[in-house]
């Protein structure tokens, strides 16, 4: 079943955002009334290279499958509407990979389990 057509977004504010559990540059329509229950239409930006994202879809999202992690500021922002392009500064970059790294906690866990699902053997010493 495919998803009815949505329109690009003409006018908005850009976002870090998790949109079905994946961290996402978005731009997210003025038109669309803050409520938790109305569903948000968004432009999605994937990673292009260093700085550089390109659009990747338009889309209307459930609230439930988005949410916006921090504002962006549009100094920090160069949208070139022409092209779909957007470029942020480094600063935002930094903030985007701590925001998709994986929870060091998380990590020590994943190995706890590892480790008890496979114990090491130890080798036999003569």
């Amino acid at each position: 079943m495919s998803q009815p057509f949505t329109p690009p977004v003409k006018d908005g504010c850009f976002a870090f955002a998790r949109v079905k559990g994946e961290v996402h540059l978005v731009q997210v329509s003025d038109a669309t009334p803050a409520s938790a229950f109305m569903p948000v239409d968004v432009n999605i930006f994937k990673h292009e290279f260093i700085t550089i994202f390109r659009f990747a879809q338009a889309t209307t999202l459930h609230p439930s499958d988005f949410n916006v992690l921090e504002w962006l500021e549009d100094a920090s922002i160069r949208y070139e509407e022409e092209n779909e392009t957007v470029f942020l500064a480094r600063d935002l970059m930094d903030r985007l990979r701590k925001l998709t790294m994986p929870d060091p906690r998380m990590k020590m866990h994943m190995m706890a389990i590892q480790n008890r699902r496979y114990p090491r053997q130890r080798l036999r010493q003569p």
